[in-house]
């Protein structure tokens, strides 16, 4: 909730986004991924995650950030300020039923978890650029 009242509070607010789009893709391609079994796919992993890394970079980072605006405005308390942000995160989130709801809680996890977390561009574009080249290996392997 800090970030948003500091110098840069959007900036540095869609950074954090944009690297939990990319690790909340992980996570969820990883849950997906197993089937009955516990046994991993790595065809299934891979076309999971990027599928839902689309989903989360566009679709996922923008309707965050006005969730989080949104509770912003409905509440000055943290804790109901974390509640409105959870349902609005799920409300969003439920678009394609079970799957994006999934996806749209982990994204809200992942995404409270970084917000103590000092993130730079540095790390943005290399976060970015390993899944561009792992993307790239992988469509030639």
């Amino acid at each position: 909730m800090s970030n948003y009242n500091e110098s840069g509070g959007f900036t540095n607010a869609f950074k954090r986004k944009l690297i939990t789009a990319v690790l909340s893709s992980l996570l969820f391609a990883l849950i997906f991924s197993l089937n009955a079994g516990f046994e991993f796919e790595g065809d299934g992993f891979a076309n999971l995650y990027y599928l839902n890394l689309m989903f989360a970079v566009t679709y996922g980072v923008m309707t965050s950030l006005f969730s989080d605006w949104l509770s912003r405005k409905i509440s000055k308390r943290t804790f109901a300020y974390e509640i409105v942000s959870l349902f609005c995160h799920c409300l969003f989130g439920s678009i394609l039923l079970v799957m994006s709801l999934v996806s749209s809680i982990s994204f809200f996890l992942i995404d409270r978890l970084l917000a103590k977390v000092k993130i730079g561009w540095p790390s943005v574009f290399a976060a970015l650029a390993a899944v561009v080249l792992v993307f790239i290996f992988m469509i030639n392997k």
